[in-house]
C-alpha cells in the first residue's frame, strides 16, 4: 500500500513539473493525453466508404432524432477548432522539450 501512494505521489508531481514547464496547468494536461488517446484510436479506427445515395439515406434518418439548429451546429464547429489549436500548442510545446 505504502508502495502505490509514493508512486502516485512521484506520478502526481511529475505530472505539475511537467505542466509547469509546459505553461498549463496539471489538468490541462491530462486533457491533452486524454486528447491524445482518442485521437489514436481515432486514427486506428476503420471506416466504411459511403455512396452519396447512402449518405443522404442516413442524414435523412437522422433527421427526427437530432434536434440542433446551423447556428449551434457552427458554434459547436468553432469550439472544437479552438479546442484542437490549444491541444496541438500543448503538443508543439512537449515536442519542444523533448517530452512528447
Amino acid at each position: 500500500m505504502a508502495i502505490s501512494v509514493k508512486n502516485s505521489e512521484g506520478v502526481r508531481l511529475l505530472i505539475e513539473e511537467v505542466a509547469k514547464a509546459v505553461g498549463v496547468s496539471p489538468g490541462e494536461l491530462l486533457e491533452y493525453y486524454e486528447w491524445k488517446a482518442t485521437l489514436e484510436k481515432l486514427k486506428r479506427a476503420t471506416t466504411k466508404k459511403m455512396t452519396n445515395e447512402e449518405a443522404i439515406t442516413f442524414l435523412q434518418s437522422q433527421m427526427g432524432k437530432r434536434k440542433i439548429s446551423e447556428e449551434k451546429a457552427v458554434e459547436l464547429y468553432y469550439e472544437a477548432r479552438e479546442e484542437i489549436k490549444r491541444w496541438e500548442q500543448i503538443e508543439r510545446r512537449l515536442k519542444q522539450l523533448g517530452l512528447e
